[in-house]
């Protein structure tokens, strides 16, 4: 009994887990007004960087066709060396969360997109972050990306996030991001759990002593 009682805290307090930030891209120019900032920080600057995506190079991952954050190989000029950052808007890292995002690339051969991700404890220099290996896009099919930041050194204060597109613009070809969420647990689920668990305790305690 007292482990479905357990079990029970536990699935109540996972679902009330909630959304700091979820930004599905379908007004890429509305970004900035959320506090989002977009950053090229290219060598030498091309002619455009982060835009509202191309449905007819591939559709969303959710919602409309266009509805995601793209970038392509004019973000550097030829021969130059892209430098784009997509980074959110400050959050609370006072509890254990995670971040996720679907990512994917343009298909043509030949090509290879790449990206890192990573986390600051609220700069929005390039050096204020912390970004984990550069990864190569995947071509065939959106891809959900996660990071944990417990343990990451910026736990019980405040964060940012950012994704960098980066590389040769001579080899780069296309990407999209969408999906991208903050999960943080509700304060009142974490102090029903442990309520919960003092209760569970205190049980097992009379139990010994009958």
């Amino acid at each position: 009994m007292h482990k479905t009682l357990f079990c029970a805290l536990l699935l109540a307090c996972a679902g009330a887990a909630h959304a700091s930030i979820i930004e599905s891209f379908d007004d890429v120019a509305g970004l900035a007004a959320k506090g989002f900032i977009l950053r090229n920080a290219s060598t030498p600057a091309g002619t455009n960087a982060f835009f509202q995506g191309n449905s007819r190079v591939f559709s969303a991952y959710d919602g409309a066709s266009n509805a995601y954050l793209g970038a392509n190989y004019d973000s550097a000029a030829a021969g130059g060396s892209i430098d784009d950052w997509l980074i959110s808007p400050e959050f609370s890292t006072a509890s254990r969360g995670t971040i996720s995002f679907y990512a994917r690339a343009g298909a043509d051969p030949g090509y290879v997109d790449s990206f890192q991700f990573g986390l600051s404890t609220g700069g929005t220099g390039a050096a204020d972050f912390v970004l984990g290996a550069l990864t190569a896009a995947p071509t065939g099919d959106w891809t959900r990306y996660t990071l944990d930041f417990a343990g990451t050194g910026i736990a019980g204060s405040v964060g940012r996030f950012a994704i960098r597109y980066t590389g040769p613009s001579d080899s780069a070809n296309y990407i999209g991001i969408d999906s991208l969420s903050v999960q943080l647990p509700e304060p009142s689920a974490i102090a029903l759990l442990g309520l919960g668990l003092a209760g569970v305790g205190a049980s097992r305690r009379r139990a010994k002593r009958v």
